[in-house]
């Protein structure tokens, strides 16, 4: 599946250092009907953010080499248009206090990791319908 911005699919950068957690996320999202970059570590976001635009970032919080608080604040401070890339921590923790940190660190949605991931796709939904309003703006300021 390879849809780009023009027909409203996200592209997403998803960002998981389970590898099993990572490939069936991947394929739940393509069959979502969106587009999916993944990586396992925060190291490898940062890198994957500066090299090529997304939609928005799915990030787990609990990293190897670089945790996503971190790796959220890297990314915030780049000095692109890339610094504002949506990201949504994505985690296992229902902590507040990990809840706060994760927004603390520059990132627009903490959801918390389900086996039907309902909530997830809710967001999603939120972030395609912007990015379909701004696409459809952009295109009657073109006209």
């Amino acid at each position: 599946m390879n849809q780009d911005a023009s027909n409203n699919t996200l592209k997403i950068l998803l960002v998981e250092n389970s590898r099993t957690a990572r490939a069936l996320l991947t394929r739940f999202l393509e069959n979502e009907g969106y587009t999916v970059e993944a990586v396992a570590s925060g190291l490898e976001a940062i890198d994957a953010i500066v090299h090529a635009d997304y939609h928005l970032v799915i990030m787990d919080v609990f990293l190897p080499q670089m945790n996503g608080y971190e790796a959220a604040q890297h990314i915030r401070a780049l000095d692109s248009y890339k610094s504002n890339t949506p990201m949504i921590a994505f985690s296992s923790s229902t902590s507040e206090k990990d809840k706060k940190i994760c927004l603390d660190a520059g990132m627009n949605e903490y959801v918390i990791k389900t086996d039907t991931n309902e909530e997830l796709i809710s967001v999603l939904a939120k972030y395609k319908k912007k990015t379909s309003d701004n696409n459809n703006h952009s295109n009657h300021q073109a006209s």
